[in-house]
């Protein structure tokens, strides 16, 4: 197969700090239990330094080393064919420090418009299609299997996190009881609930390309995001006055799960960001989004706009950290669409919310 990964590099970090070079691990996918580990490589630093354009790439076969079963030796085994190479953003970093900081000083900017310096990354979304999750959400939602529907899930690679919010994570809401039932006690009741959630979780992100119930997405800008999501929403298409709402939370991975949030019963079961993260106890961020397309600001600029929150009483993200929330999604997705990024209590965010239906 080929496969094509775009993300940040900064060749100008010494060398005991990334001794290794760049590190590839190959794994198999194994359906219903755990994916196995068939080899890793290393690209050494020195040659990726020499990469610096597309006619200087390193091209190759580069020899995997796995570990024996038995022996726990490390032996040779296969190889992958490998082209890299980067491209020199030289004010790409100090761009997004800048912003960063400016954000932290003056919390009310709201900068539209290119973001000057900055390349927009290419993000991979991993959508699933949980078959048993659909089955649950029909016999309880409307309680006919013939309208059973696949309940999907979108897993997002995020790039920055890191850089944005500096290692920042939020832990459970030890204020709102739903959160005090999952984390707050030790007793089976709460043991049995996270393992559900982790169960549940498995199921609902777990990749089966066999049988076409995953797909890879290439996402490059928000309307690209838009689009594909729109791809797979046939209620919205028959309603034309109404834009789902999805629940998400960011891990420390650097990765994006979320979901359609419904008011019927299974399918908010199923989208609680408790699930999402695993039952995890903590998350980089969370809350809800949508996209505002039918609202007085939408028809008088024609602009669709992203409206992200942090709506999530497992987690309770500060409003405070919103502004880094939209910075992350300008870095990894463009300003070409506005982005709000609006404070559950904000009056706008629920007079947006009703007017998109």
């Amino acid at each position: 197969f080929n496969w094509t990964v775009t993300f940040p590099f900064n060749p100008t970090h010494d060398d005991e700090e990334h001794s290794d070079g760049l590190v590839i691990t190959v794994w198999d996918q194994d359906l219903g239990a755990k994916d196995d580990e068939v080899g890793r490589c290393t690209l050494p630093m020195e040659s990726i330094r020499r990469c610096e354009t597309k006619r200087r790439a390193f091209r190759g076969k580069v020899k995997l080393l796995h570990k024996g079963r038995l022996s726990g030796r490390e032996k040779k085994g296969g190889s992958v064919d490998i082209e890299v190479y980067w491209e020199n953003h030289s004010i790409f970093l100090a761009t997004t420090d800048s912003l960063r900081k400016s954000l932290l000083e003056t919390p009310a900017v709201t900068t539209e418009g290119p973001m000057v310096g900055v390349p927009l990354p290419l993000n991979y979304c991993v959508t699933n299609f949980n078959k048993l999750s659909g089955v649950a959400q029909t016999l309880i939602d409307r309680g006919k299997v013939s309208e059973y529907t696949p309940f999907r899930t979108y897993s997002l690679r995020i790039w920055y996190v890191a850089l944005v919010f500096q290692g920042y994570t939020k832990g459970w809401n030890r204020n709102y009881k739903a959160a005090q039932q999952i984390y707050g006690k030790h007793s089976l009741s709460s043991k049995t609930i996270r393992m559900a959630l982790r169960i549940q979780n498995f199921m609902a992100y777990s990749n089966d390309y066999v049988n076409n119930h995953s797909q890879v997405h290439e996402i490059s800008g928000m309307e690209s995001l838009h689009k594909m999501l729109q791809s797979y929403d046939t209620a919205s298409q028959t309603q034309h006055f109404s834009s789902p709402r999805y629940t998400y939370v960011i891990m420390p991975d650097s990765h994006m799960h979320f979901s359609i949030t419904s008011k019927k019963t299974a399918t908010d079961f199923l989208s609680k960001h408790a699930l999402h993260a695993g039952a995890a106890t903590e998350v980089v961020y969370s809350g809800e989004f949508f996209f505002d397309q039918c609202s007085r600001r939408a028809t008088e600029t024609g602009k669709t706009a992203l409206v992200i929150d942090n709506n999530s009483g497992t987690f309770g993200p500060p409003k405070e950290k919103l502004d880094l929330l939209k910075l992350l999604m300008q870095l990894n997705f463009g300003t070409d669409m506005p982005i709000l990024a609006l404070d559950r209590e904000d009056p706008l965010l629920r007079e947006l919310s009703d007017a998109n239906g």
